[in-house]
């Protein structure tokens, strides 16, 4: 019974440290990024763009990249058939 005891208090203990470390990282600019589009054709070819960063990056850059693939496509006369876009920062 003892070791159960102990086993929980330690799992509770390392989830919080865990949560706080997060939280800390989040609010030093640690944060995630991940943007995808699919585009389609007339002769019903799909293509993907995507973009994803985890860790410190330039948003910016990476936004330009991902629209620069969206619109090279487009030149070639694809269209946006599906956009997703996923942040996660605290």
């Amino acid at each position: 019974m003892k070791k159960l005891i102990i086993i929980i208090v330690v799992v509770a203990v390392g989830y919080l440290i865990n949560l706080k470390f997060v939280d800390i990282a989040y609010a030093m600019g640690f944060a995630e990024l991940k943007k995808e589009a699919i585009l389609i054709n007339d002769q019903k070819m799909k293509v993907k763009c995507d973009s994803y960063a985890f860790g410190f990056f330039d948003e910016i850059k990476l936004e330009n990249k991902f629209q620069q693939c969206i619109n090279d496509y487009q030149a070639q006369g694809y269209v946006v058939l599906d956009a997703v876009q996923t942040d996660s920062d605290a």
